[in-house]
């Protein structure tokens, strides 16, 4: 069986009371794979659309998800992107 080592940092969003359960959720399956596509969120979650959604744009309302224009990915981190150090997620 796989083990993680979860870091104080990493918990950040789990415990951010502006979160609700099904962001946590959705941030936590984006932040264990390596790359995701964003039709494989529906396959790795049993919600639906509309929820998959919600919990998205919570996200990036609470900037844990941003959009880089650039490469037209979504960046997803385990802490606010107010709190980013550039050197780590510029790409």
């Amino acid at each position: 069986m796989k083990q993680f080592n979860v870091y104080k940092t990493t918990m950040k969003y789990l415990t951010d009371k502006n979160l609700s359960l099904n962001a946590k959720g959705l941030l936590s399956i984006v932040l264990f794979q390596d790359e995701i596509v964003g039709t494989e969120i529906e396959k790795l979650c049993t919600d639906d659309k509309e929820t998959i959604k919600d919990a998205l744009l919570e996200l990036r309302i609470n900037k844990y998800v941003k959009y880089d224009n650039e490469t037209g990915k979504l960046i997803a981190a385990p802490t606010p992107y107010t709190e980013w150090d550039k050197d780590d997620y510029e790409r």
